[in-house]
């Protein structure tokens, strides 16, 4: 066998073998940042070829968070000419997601020792950034808990140091970790290990009785100390700590200020025996919705031992169809308010449904700050099948009364119906009512009109007659007529009898127009005319679109195509159509803002609405602005709920949520955005004309 020679061209070859099927990535760039070399391992980590960004900028796929960080690391590697390890920041990867990576950076010199650019390895830390990030929001939740805790937590390890007291425990001994190194402090907590504690029976110390791996229960001892020079007497319980392995590692006890209870000298009643003694479930979980307690009435009304319900997320509680709830009950406890007697339906374990009462209040710090929330739930199944059953009795009643109250019967029909009808959204219910409310005396004022004028014509005409039969009225005729100035009066009053009457026929046209929108009678799905609804959300944000005293008006520009007769939910399309075409003046008004009034007629604001049929199954709508867009990074998020780009206060972030699940969950058509940052913003709609596929489709370019 002839012997292996190792010369450059295999070291070269080792070399080159080695960096290729490196677990990392091997890259290096010039001082300007230009990428000049990736390994192949860069192709299976972050999805592009390498031949995609060699030549390229290497801070482009950098996070724009992460550059001040990575600019100064590479400042530092120029001005030392040394090596640095251990820089993180996150990569954008050709899905547009960011990873955390870990970098060692060395400067690559010429023969002069000028730096003329760099090599580094790549490493993907990502998964441990994320395992670092979830235990630090363990750690976070878990200080919470101490420092809102009533009770003193201390803690000392097995060579009786002490490692953590809570604020509690401060204000029950009347010191602070800042003071472990002084001789007060030794002097105060020194009662934990030291026989400065005087327990009910013997002269064991829990702490100490804890490091030494016993279990302390309920232990009442009395303290003295220099805080506390009369004393104060406190239930403790300790534990040893240990860890994985089971070796001894210190000692923790919780301690219970009882001083008042046995100063009274009778048992104090304990909030948790209230709490557990309570027929209703009662229940405290954080803001994230982790059930931290659960008591006994909990266990009996939900089936679940509190064993099962700690630590788990109060949705298992919450149908489906319900979880909606859960949010906004939250965003009104953030606002600082109870929620009292909210009827609502909970699952059990066993997943059958109960009929229940919470009441809710927010649990907030001693600054004020809410950090979880308390649920009193009641069940009242019994009272709503009593409910039911008094609804079916007065059925009957109303039946057995049929014949005799017909013309009752008949009213309270209608009555029911539209309390049915009233089931839509809130505008819409708002825009009915008004309409609803209006009609009555428009059409009454309406209808006058014509005899009202006729009456008038008649009089005019009588008294033509009497001027023309009697040329010469007495005198106090003569003087009313000229103080009256009666030609002015016969000639003005048919003008402003046809003014009124065109001020009528105006708000009718309007009324018209609101009960087109709200079409509180068309709750069920039926063949209507697109166009029309459009054009009534158009008429009932006429206010907006109008010329204004500050800017001209917002055009709308109509490019309808012939569209037949269309099968839908027409409320809630022309609900959808309100939310954006109201987004879209918003943007407009935000954009106008900052230009003058010159500029604003010289490049109009505009708002273009366009139908069209596509195919033979389904009819687009397309509703286009011209103002600036939306950011790229946010047009994939625009139908999240609570996702909006309006300034705080000024919007939900619900409407295009709303929209979406309108269009594509009932109608089963898709809604997209196209939108070219600085320049427009275009919201397409596509909905079946007939409903039968349900396809659920969102896009956004």
């Amino acid at each position: 066998m002839k012997n292996f020679e190792w010369n450059e061209s295999s070291c070269n070859y080792s070399f080159q073998h080695l960096v290729e099927n490196a677990n990392d990535i091997i890259y290096s760039f010039s001082t300007e940042g230009t990428i000049t070399y990736l390994s192949p391992k860069f192709t299976e980590i972050f999805g592009y070829k390498t031949s995609e960004l060699i030549g390229q900028s290497f801070y482009q796929i950098i996070h724009p968070n992460d550059l001040p960080i990575c600019h100064g690391f590479l400042k530092d590697i120029l001005q030392t000419g040394n090596h640095k390890s251990g820089l993180e920041f996150r990569c954008k990867l050709k899905d547009n997601s960011f990873s955390w990576f870990q970098t060692n950076i060395s400067p690559i010199k010429d023969a002069k020792e000028c730096v003329i650019g760099f090599q580094g390895i790549l490493h993907d830390v990502n998964k441990y950034k994320l395992v670092e990030q979830s235990l630090q929001q363990q750690s976070n939740i878990l200080r919470m808990i101490l420092d809102r805790m009533s009770d003193a937590v201390v803690v000392a390890d097995e060579q009786e140091k002490f490692l953590l007291f809570n604020p509690a425990a401060e204000r029950m001994f009347g010191s602070g970790i800042t003071d472990t190194n002084s001789e007060q402090w030794s002097e105060q907590y020194g009662l934990f290990l030291s026989d400065k504690v005087t327990p009910i029976a013997g002269n064991d110390v829990p702490l100490a009785r804890a490091i030494k791996g016993e279990k302390v229960d309920n232990l009442e001892i009395f303290v003295r100390h220099a805080k506390v020079p009369s004393g104060l007497w406190a239930l403790v319980c300790g534990s040893p700590l240990r860890d994985a392995n089971g070796a001894l590692k210190g000692g923790v006890v919780v301690c219970r200020d009882i001083t008042e209870r046995k100063k009274a000298g009778v048992a104090s009643f304990c909030l948790a025996a209230i709490v557990e003694s309570s027929e209703d479930a009662i229940i405290s979980k954080t803001l994230d919705g982790v059930i931290l307690s659960w008591n006994a009435g909990a266990e009996k009304l939900f089936g679940y031992q509190a064993q099962e319900a700690t630590g788990q997320p109060v949705a298992m509680l919450i149908p489906p169809d319900r979880i909606n709830e859960e949010v906004k009950i939250l965003e009104k406890l953030r606002r600082g308010e109870q929620i009292e007697h909210f009827e609502t339906v909970r699952q059990r374990k066993d997943r059958t449904l109960i009929d229940i009462s919470l009441t809710i209040s927010p649990i907030k710090d001693t600054t004020g700050k809410i950090i979880g929330v308390s649920k009193i739930a009641r069940d009242i199944s019994t009272r709503k099948k009593a409910e039911v059953a008094l609804r079916e009795s007065e059925a009957e009643l109303r039946q057995k009364a049929a014949d005799l109250e017909t013309t009752l019967l008949k009213l309270k029909q209608t009555q029911i119906q539209l309390v049915q009808q009233e089931k839509m959204s809130s505008l819409g219910q708002l825009v009915a009512g008004v309409a609803h409310e209006i009609n009555n005396p428009v059409n009454f004022i309406y209808a006058n009109f014509k005899p009202a004028n006729e009456y008038i014509q008649d009089l005019l005409e009588l008294l033509r007659l009497y001027q023309q039969h009697y040329p010469n009225p007495a005198p106090e005729i003569q003087d009313k007529s000229e103080e009256i100035d009666l030609d002015f009066l016969v000639e003005d009053l048919p003008k402003l009898l046809c003014s009124m009457e065109v001020g009528a026929d105006r708000i009718k046209n309007i009324v018209l127009s609101l009960r087109n929108f709200s079409r509180m009678d068309e709750a069920e799905m039926k063949s209507v005319n697109i166009h029309e609804g459009i054009d009534s959300t158009l008429m009932i944000l006429q206010n907006r679109l109008k010329a204004k005293h500050d800017h001209p008006e917002i055009e709308v520009i109509k490019g309808y195509g012939n569209l037949p007769l269309v099968e839908c939910y027409v409320g809630q399309l022309n609900q959808v159509f309100m939310n954006i075409i109201t987004n879209a003046i918003d943007a407009l008004e935000e954009r106008d803002q900052r230009r003058t009034f010159e500029e604003i007629e010289q490049q109009p604001s505009q708002i273009r609405i366009c139908t069209q049929l596509v195919g033979s199954d389904k009819v687009q709508i397309r509703i286009v602005d011209n103002g600036l867009g939306i950011p790229e990074s946010a047009q994939n998020q625009l139908f999240n709920p609570f996702f909006t780009t309006k300034p705080v206060g000024k919007g939900t972030g619900l409407g295009m949520s709303i929209s979406y699940q309108i269009i594509a969950e009932k109608h089963g058509g898709s809604l997209w955005c196209h939108s070219i940052p600085g320049r427009s913003a275009e919201f397409v709609i596509e909905i079946p004309i007939r409903q039968g596929s349900n396809a659920l489709i969102v896009r956004s370019s």
